[in-house]
């Protein structure tokens, strides 16, 4: 029997402070997020419901406006991008680089003439995160996309200017409460050279992730990683003294653009910049216990089962969907997602990979802290079962969902007789990309092998097609 208790005074400390800070972000943000919610709801007319309708952003704004706009404007967007495929991707930086600033700019200059606007401050928030937190969902990804990126993703005469390679982090970030240097080397570095072990400054895997009062203890945990906190310590600890100094720098820049606000109006500051910052705490953080929700009980080290793949997603936001491959290929571009998945399809088949169908990442969330295994059973894909012949039964659906989301790989609750393959001790090639990837997590720990595969560098067409593979899958459900 796996037990979801609390262990030691750690725990039940941070279960506390989990709940006291819940307790002072849920009134401020939970009605902005809700009303962001409500907003896409209403943008495709309740169309199927509110949520859990496999329908979210299909309205008018999310799924016409918005696709037109960015297919008229691609034309002459490709001129800024390498890919023609990151053409988007000016809109994304006008709209947060220029037209947010200014609307935090009217807010400031109204707050200092008429004083502090409950009501302004509410549709500012809720302008700038969107409807469905889409651009929030949007930013967020596009920071990480430019913290994995070493050659980055501008067209060549633009690609050298510190600007534009820095301009999601260390500008339009700002807006959304991202401490600078968190994705480019905490994320990209810590996270990715432990890959949810007990290293990793935001590992999920030392409590079972479906229990609500362990999400609450994990809210701490959250917290200071993105205060870039338990990053710098850890990256000191390692004697990485130059990427602890860059965090330590980034977390200056952050806290000189509060402070000079704070101190001509706290009351401003605390609510268009900190309050962006207590968001990201709460929607991430349950972004990431969604994403590292399940284990391999017999080998929680298994990539494939680590990490969660959703498959025909309905808020898949630049391929964030395929995280297996994410953490396989950190510096892979999106857009190589779904040939990369293809790629290592039989593995996914042989490990039995941790898939669901039609969900995303916020679902999957409140179906794990709420324990709905029926739920995430009808979802799961057995992609085994389908190729041998003989699919899972719901119920043995619902033991697999059990085991795996109450499988610990240290701390407390790690089995006494579970034997690890090396992978807790880290990637030893240490954030450093080789020929854009960090090296495939199977052979980049104990032994160090340079990857070069210049199929996947280059080709498109590497193999059968993921969809023809998706549509057989579908055949055998």
């Amino acid at each position: 029997m796996f037990g979801t208790g609390l262990i030691g005074f750690w725990e039940h400390f941070n279960f506390v402070l989990g709940c006291a800070m819940l307790c002072g972000i849920m009134p401020l943000v939970g009605p902005v997020v809700f009303a962001a919610m409500v907003w896409e709801a209403v943008d495709r007319g309740f169309d199927g419901g509110f949520v859990d309708t496999g329908k979210e952003l299909t309205g008018l704004l999310l799924g016409k406006v918005a696709p037109w706009f960015n297919r008229v404007t691609h034309n002459f967007n490709m001129q800024f991008v390498k890919k023609a495929e990151d053409a988007y991707m000016m809109n994304c930086i006008f709209c947060g680089a220029v037209v947010l600033p200014c609307m935090f700019a009217f807010c400031w200059h109204h707050t200092q003439k008429y004083g502090f606007s409950l009501s302004l401050c509410f549709a500012y928030h809720l302008l700038r995160i969107g409807p469905y937190f889409m651009n929030f969902a949007y930013i967020y990804t596009l920071c990480h996309k430019e913290g994995h990126t070493f050659t980055g993703l501008y067209a060549k005469e633009y690609n050298n200017s510190m600007f534009t390679r820095n301009v999601f982090n260390w500008w339009i970030g700002l807006f959304f409460g991202v401490m600078p240097a968190s994705f480019a080397f905490g994320h990209s570095i810590n996270h990715h050279r432990y890959n949810n072990g007990p290293l990793d400054c935001i590992t999920t895997s030392d409590k079972p992730r479906d229990s609500i009062v362990n999400f609450c203890a994990y809210i701490p945990r959250w917290t200071w990683y993105s205060l870039n906190i338990t990053t710098t310590i850890q990256f000191w600890k390692e004697g990485n003294t130059k990427v602890a100094q860059k965090m330590v720098l980034g977390s200056l820049y952050f806290w000189t653009w509060y402070g000079a606000f704070h101190y001509m109006n706290p009351l401003f500051a605390f609510a268009y910049l900190q309050f962006p910052f207590w968001e990201n705490v709460l929607l991430l953080a349950a972004v990431n216990w969604s994403w590292h929700a399940f284990n391999n009980p017999k080998d929680p080290e298994d990539e494939y089962v680590g990490s969660i793949t959703i498959l025909e997603g309905c808020i898949n936001v630049l391929n964030e969907d395929s995280h297996v491959v994410h953490h396989q290929y950190p510096g892979a571009h999106w857009t190589d997602h779904p040939r990369l998945t293809d790629k290592h399809w039989d593995a996914y088949a042989e490990h039995q990979a941790t898939i669901f169908r039609k969900t995303h990442a916020f679902e999957i969330f409140g179906l794990v802290v709420g324990r709905q295994y029926d739920k995430l059973a009808e979802k799961f894909v057995d992609l085994k079962g389908q190729r041998a012949g003989k699919e899972m039964t719901h119920d043995e659906k619902v033991k697999l969902i059990k085991e795996r989301v109450r499988a610990c790989w240290w701390g407390p609750r790690k089995p006494a007789d579970l034997v690890l393959q090396g992978k807790e001790v880290g990637n030893l090639m240490d954030g450093k990309a080789v020929d854009g990837t960090y090296g495939k997590l199977a052979g980049a720990h104990k032994d160090v092998v340079a990857t070069k595969d210049s199929k996947v560098a280059s080709s498109l067409n590497d193999g059968e097609g993921l969809t023809t593979k998706l549509t057989e899958s579908k055949k055998a459900a």
